[in-house]
């Protein structure tokens, strides 16, 4: 009885609800001095999975902006890479690991390639897309084509989407001429 009594004692802190006072806002705004935002202007706990959204679409933008870059070979954004490349977060360092491989690193596509394996065929992997936009025709058509051979046994999914979106975008940027005749001399196991 004491056992079960103690228990209920520890566990009820847990269960107290929520304090409802309110606080002034202006003490929640610890962006305002970097970025001049203004606070929330109430409190509401369901804003962590809004802003987790948000921050997801942000990375998105993030690896799109990064590809362009490289795409562009556009060394302006070297200093911000080298600023932010302990937070960048995983979808962006993709992005990232592609603008490093087209001005020199070239392990940078072997880093890639076993992210992309990681993860496995059937996973939605962004390194298809990172694929996509890089100008090297051997391993990344050979990683785009595995993709597609495992695809075809039925898994199918968002991963169908984005390797369809992958193999178009590839077309559009390098020509669908070469594309097709790199896809026809890439040999799989």
């Amino acid at each position: 009885m004491r056992v079960a009594l103690l228990v209920c004692l520890a566990a009820l802190p847990r269960l107290a609800p929520a304090q409802s006072r309110d606080y002034p806002r202006d003490i929640f705004n610890t962006a305002q001095p970097v970025s001049g935002t203004t606070p929330f202007p109430h409190y509401d706990p369901h804003r962590l999975s809004d802003l987790y959204g948000k921050q997801h679409e942000i990375e998105l933008q993030i690896f799109d902006t990064i590809n362009e870059a490289a795409l562009r070979r556009d060394k302006t954004l070297e200093s911000d890479l080298k600023l932010y490349a302990n937070s960048l977060g995983y979808i962006p360092s993709l992005a990232a690991a592609h603008y490093k491989w087209v001005f020199g690193d070239k392990a940078q596509l072997d880093w890639l390639l076993s992210e992309d394996k990681k993860h496995g065929y059937g996973a939605d992997s962004l390194t298809i897309m990172v694929f996509a936009y890089m100008d090297e025709w051997d391993k990344t058509i050979r990683a785009l084509k595995e993709r597609d051979a495992y695809l075809r046994q039925g898994e199918g999914g968002a991963t169908d989407e984005i390797l369809y979106r992958a193999i178009e975008i590839r077309k559009r940027l390098y020509g669908a001429d070469r594309f097709e005749k790199a896809w026809k001399a890439a040999k799989i196991k």
